[in-house]
């Protein structure tokens, strides 16, 4: 039987400029093509873990515009819209602009409108009532307070909890005994840990860092050069598969989701990060977000093709 994951964040409506190189300071340069998608890294996890057939909760707020009319119609048409996905007049939807280079890099501004909104009350109440939550997940596009103390009052009530702490900002030392597994990239473990990450063995002593500090496991991706995984009985590196990436938003946000479903699933630990490896691997052979999310079948048959 499948254990029910929360997932709490952030959604933004995303504006995607195509071209040849991303856009200097002062420069404006002519881009080749544009489309508007879903994103913000909760509602993109969530929809991860749902198209890796997970029983997903997702909680968050959107404004009163016609974004949030999108945003709603969208998880009804994939059956993740529930009583925990709140809309606040007055306020704008969430809102990113993600400009993508020729070599699939990209760079992101967001303008979190109505995430910031969401109070600790509209995040515990609902996970409190509903039974046997087996992970809740949070990332930090909305208010850090709330995420923190959020993240505090689920640990204190049993329920173990992911964060995935970008964009990266200072916490504080209470938080991390809290965390049951912390899942940063490599520029976010450094710029929490202090430890500039150029290599796994860098990225092992990042996870050893988070250890000392109370997190009970280390997962620390760094895209192309493989993941790192850390624990009290845990030193695992793996590598990630070669792809043609086209583009690299939101493959952390897909590798979350999807490390989640796969732990829900009964996935033991090292296995799920492979697994949610190869789920971001695909995801960045396309464009977009949302359209490049794989679903189950995807990966599987990933999987099998290549022999891994």
């Amino acid at each position: 039987m499948k254990k029910k994951i929360v997932v709490t964040g952030s959604y933004n409506a995303s504006i995607f400029a195509m071209g040849k190189s991303i856009p200097k300071v002062g420069e404006t340069v002519v881009g080749d093509s544009y489309f508007i998608s879903a994103g913000g890294k909760g509602s993109n996890q969530a929809i991860a873990a749902k198209f890796q057939e997970a029983d997903i909760r997702f909680i968050g707020k959107l404004g009163g515009d016609s974004y949030a009319e999108d945003a709603l119609r969208m998880y009804k048409s994939i059956g993740m819209y529930n009583d925990s996905i709140y809309c606040e007049k007055g306020e704008n939807t969430g809102l990113a602009i993600i400009f993508i280079d020729e070599a699939g890099n990209n760079s992101i501004m967001v303008c979190p409108g109505a995430n910031l909104k969401l109070t600790v009350d509209e995040i515990i109440q609902p996970i409190l009532r509903d039974k046997d939550i087996y992970i809740a997940g949070f990332q930090l596009e909305n208010d850090v307070g709330v995420v923190c103390e959020s993240i505090k009052r689920l640990h204190e009530e049993g329920i173990r909890t992911l964060l995935d702490p970008a964009p990266a900002v200072p916490l504080p030392d209470w938080l991390y005994p809290n965390i049951t597994i912390i899942k940063p990239n490599e520029h976010e473990a450094c710029l929490l840990s202090g430890i500039k990450i150029n290599s796994p063995d860098d990225a092992f002593k990042a996870g050893e860092w988070f250890l000392k500090k109370g997190v009970e496991t280390a997962v620390i991706t760094m895209g192309e050069h493989g993941t790192v995984i850390r624990g009290k009985d845990i030193h695992q590196y793996v590598e990630t598969p070669k792809v043609n990436a086209i583009d690299t938003t939101g493959a952390g946000d897909i590798f979350s989701g999807s490390f989640m479903a796969s732990l829900a699933e009964g996935k033991e630990l090292i296995e799920a990060v492979k697994y949610s490896c190869i789920a971001a691997s695909i995801s960045v052979t396309k464009k977009g977000v949302y359209e490049a999310t794989p679903v189950k079948s995807d990966v599987e048959n990933f999987i099998r093709e290549h022999g891994l």
